[in-house]
């Protein structure tokens, strides 16, 4: 179905703020307090929108004040959009101040930690007025924002052979428990499978490596993971394993980079649970010259594969 004229209209930010807003708190009052707005302002900011879109966006029925489906489908987009426009002001406030250039990266955590921090450190004589803007992620989401040009490239251990994307690999680790050493089997460094999972479990979200590598564990010994929780961010997981509330199955990186005291890793007995790391660019991306520093410096931190491009 073509999109008529009126719908292809720009999207007005002021009204995608509002509609999020709605959407967020579930009320158009708490949402106008919010906002610093009058209640008819923004109920007049969603119906525009709805208007421009000739889609329902909010639905009010037994549930209360809700998104309708057409409004949860294109939240993810009036996300992005209302992200990349404060990007945009940030960069300008940033370029104003005499910045040259801000990079966009998404990394895990462990790879910024270990490796993308010592690079740009040791860059900072060559490019002063360079900026690195790190998202910390890694999941397909990484992929699709190199894809659309929201970021220069991510590095990841999840690539998916795309048509417009190149990868590179750069690194690999292997799967480590971690646990408080307070915890019985903190000296035993060859694990079994099943005195692993008969632990309490710390676990990441599905789409992770750690995620996948306790699903393998899980599968393959028949024993269902007690898991007390799941957590999203390293620092979080690790205290809550200092407090030896439980363990986790993590890559040797991740235990690399958030060492904390009390804490320690054990590397799993099978060492074919392997993470391969690296940087994921498109096909028609120009990079710049401190784009391509940071690459090669990140080369030379790491375990360099024969150029190996999937």
């Amino acid at each position: 179905m073509l999109i008529d004229g009126s719908r292809r209209e720009e999207i007005s930010v002021r009204r995608v703020r509002s509609l999020l807003a709605v959407a967020e708190f579930r009320s158009f009052s708490v949402a106008a307090k919010v906002l610093g707005l009058t209640q008819p302002a923004i109920s007049q900011h969603v119906q525009q929108l709805e208007a421009q879109l000739e889609t329902t966006l909010m639905v009010r029925d037994t549930q209360g004040l809700r998104l309708s489906s057409g409004g949860a489908a294109l939240l993810p987009a009036f996300r992005r959009l209302l992200s990349s426009n404060g990007a945009i002001l940030d960069q300008l406030a940033s370029l104003g101040q005499g910045t040259e250039q801000i990079l966009r990266i998404a990394s895990p955590a462990s790879f910024a930690a270990l490796f993308i921090a010592p690079t740009f450190q040791a860059m900072r004589v060559r490019f002063p007025k360079h900026i690195l803007d790190i998202s910390e992620i890694d999941n397909e989401e990484s992929l699709d924002l190199v894809r659309q040009g929201d970021i220069d490239f991510a590095i990841t251990s999840v690539f998916i052979a795309s048509p417009g994307l190149k990868f590179e690999a750069l690194h690999q680790d292997s799967a480590c428990v971690v646990m408080s050493a307070e915890n019985p089997l903190a000296t035993n460094t060859d694990l079994t499978d099943e005195e692993i999972l008969a632990q309490p479990m710390i676990r990441f979200p599905s789409g992770t490596t750690s995620h996948d590598w306790l699903t393998v564990l899980a599968h393959r010994s028949g024993v269902e993971p007690n898991t007390i929780a799941e957590v999203r961010q390293l620092v979080t997981g690790f205290q809550m394993i200092r407090q030896n509330l439980g363990v986790a199955v993590v890559p040797e990186g991740a235990a690399q980079a958030c060492t904390l005291p009390g804490i320690v890793a054990i590397p799993l007995r099978d060492r074919t649970f392997v993470r391969t790391l690296g940087s994921v660019t498109s096909e028609i991306q120009h990079p710049t010259e401190f784009q391509n520093a940071l690459l090669i410096g990140l080369r030379s931190r790491t375990r360099i594969f024969s150029s190996s491009q999937i």
